[in-house]
């Protein structure tokens, strides 16, 4: 799909020109203005929610080039002391790895878990200081601090940053793109979305997460919901039966 740094180039003109030979030539009615203005509306909603669309900025959210059968496991919203330790016993057990995507503030409030995650071989990466539902408002100012603040905080507790983010709730705008260009900072999204956030269906979200898994799929879970710690043994027992592997080596060359 075109991306808005090019297609904002084409459509205003676009509607100017008609704009102007309604005005000048022939008159054309309030409803082709309006049938213009919400298509770019609808388009600009759908790239706002729609991180792979890549409308935006561009957003990792399968591996390519994988030449093995490999997924990619990822938490969103932690540290979290009352599950993300259940979380981490299970995936040692599994001999699983995974990328927790944690907010900001709760690096500083948990940061002996945030070690623990790195320490048995796990990612930590961005997923802004606040993780504010309101954040496709902020201004690119306010959007660079919420990522800087916890790239400080990462740095802080863990000695280092693969600088990998993910904006909260999968929003993305033209702030966003600048701040994340400003920072150069690589965007993981995802190909396979639990909804674990709105469902406690155990048997739903295995069947939602299981059903068209592909090579290179990410996985986008929360390890701050308790449904998620209860289905990902059986998750990780159905995939590695399915002979698929949980690297994410491949994650850390991504830049």
């Amino acid at each position: 799909m075109w991306k808005y740094s090019t297609l904002k180039y084409i459509f205003w003109p676009i509607f100017i020109g008609v704009f102007l030979y309604s005005f000048i030539v022939e008159s054309l009615g309030i409803w082709v203005f309006v049938g213009l203005i919400l298509c770019w509306l609808s388009y600009i909603v759908f790239g706002v929610f729609r991180m792979e669309a890549g409308i935006f900025l561009t957003a990792v959210c399968r591996l390519p080039h994988v030449t093995k059968k490999n997924l990619i496991l990822t938490f969103d919203d932690g540290p979290d002391p009352d599950h993300t330790p259940e979380i981490l016993d299970i995936l040692k057990l599994h001999q699983a790895q995974a990328v927790f995507f944690c907010i900001g503030k709760n690096i500083q409030t948990f940061p002996e878990i945030v070690k623990r995650i790195v320490a048995e071989g796990h990612i930590v990466a961005n997923h802004s200081f606040h993780h504010s539902n309101f954040i496709g408002s902020y201004s690119t100012q306010k959007v660079v601090t919420e990522i800087q603040l916890t790239e400080n905080a990462i740095i802080d507790c863990i000695g280092e940053s693969l600088q990998l983010y993910r904006p909260p709730v999968g929003v993305t705008n033209p702030n966003i793109a600048k701040a994340i260009k400003k920072l150069n900072m690589t965007v993981l999204g995802w190909s396979v979305r639990s909804f674990d956030t709105v469902s406690s269906d155990k048997n739903e979200l295995l069947r939602r997460i299981t059903s068209t898994l592909k090579n290179g799929d990410i996985i986008l879970l929360h390890d701050t919901k308790p449904v998620t710690k209860d289905i990902l043994a059986d998750f990780l027992l159905y995939s590695t039966n399915k002979g698929f592997t949980f690297d994410i080596n491949p994650v850390r060359a991504i830049k």
